[in-house]
């Protein structure tokens, strides 16, 4: 467990340290801990059942409470996994339980920043999730680069591995489609505030905060819609090259059919056929087979067919 008191700065607070009056507290604590703190907390039940059971973004918001669950991706080159992690909201303390391996550099990103006086335990966590998503535009800034190469590759020639390049795209923007829809609904939710424990500036920030991922839940929308015109831009391509290869076998059925008429024709063991006796029948057959092969090769080619 770890306890930090919050100020102008974050500060460590020794764990023996009883709390003085009018102190804001941040506590890093697993589950196990939460629930055998001895600090009796109003719905603890629920929070613990919440905390434990939801996979997703969700906040309650109590008589004298707030909880919820937080859950987000870990987003290097892709999705890799998900830091979980879920919060309850006193008069005078936050909690933030989970795993202290992920809770602790999530809190580290704002460790060191200066805040207000006035800010409060639930304007400290909008100001820890907004920084769980500063830098988020970069990483769908990366994704579209992603897509733009895979769409030139398709413009200069067909790539056999579309489908291998396109589905890792493809998933991430699922999963981030899905967590900014929630963290969009979870600041709505707290913004509206209705068991009137958020200060005007919270519900401010808390307001700003789902505008932000509004925005981004936006962009990821873009990007799938793009992505889609990506795959049908290369549904069309396979379809012309099909298109083209069906028209070149026909064509060449097409050259050599007379050339089969012409086999089948002299291939019939009639007596009276003249050309058997002929000296230059032979070559006579041949000559015609070449003459038609190359009348059809130039109107085919005059009808842009070849």
């Amino acid at each position: 467990m770890k306890i930090y008191l919050l100020g102008e700065r974050l500060v460590p607070k020794p764990d023996l340290q009883a709390p003085a009056n009018g102190e804001k507290l941040i506590y890093l604590m697993t589950r196990e801990e939460f629930a055998a703190d001895s600090v009796v907390l109003s719905h603890k039940k629920a929070a613990m059942i919440s905390i434990t059971k939801d996979k997703y973004c969700k906040t309650e918001l109590m008589g004298t409470c707030i909880f919820g669950t937080v859950n987000l991706p870990i987003k290097k080159k892709r999705v890799v996994k998900e830091a979980r992690f879920g919060f309850y909201i006193g008069e005078s303390e936050l909690y933030l339980i989970g795993n202290i391996s992920e809770t602790s550099p999530i809190v580290g990103k704002i460790k060191e920043n200066r805040f207000s006086p006035e800010l409060t335990p639930s304007g400290f966590l909008c100001s820890l999730l907004n920084s769980c998503i500063d830098e988020d535009i970069e990483y769908l800034q990366a994704i579209e680069d992603e897509l733009l190469e895979i769409e030139d590759c398709l413009q200069d020639d067909f790539d056999g591995d579309f489908d291998s390049r396109l589905a890792p795209c493809r998933k991430d923007l699922m999963v981030l489609h899905s967590y900014y829809n929630q963290l969009n609904n979870l600041g709505m939710e707290m913004r509206s505030n209705t068991n009137r424990m958020l200060t005007a500036d919270d519900c401010l920030a808390y307001g700003n905060f789902s505008e932000r991922a509004y925005r981004l839940l936006s962009h990821v929308d873009t990007m799938r819609d793009y992505m889609l015109r990506i795959r049908e831009m290369y549904e069309t391509q396979l379809s012309v090259r099909q298109t083209k290869a069906m028209n070149m076998l026909t064509v060449i059925s097409a050259i050599f059919l007379p050339l089969t008429l012409l086999a089948g024709w002299y291939g019939m063991n009639f007596v009276y056929m003249p050309e058997l006796r002929w000296r230059w029948g032979y070559a006579a057959a041949a000559g015609l087979g070449v003459i038609i092969v190359i009348a059809e090769i130039i109107f085919f080619k005059k009808k842009k067919l070849l």
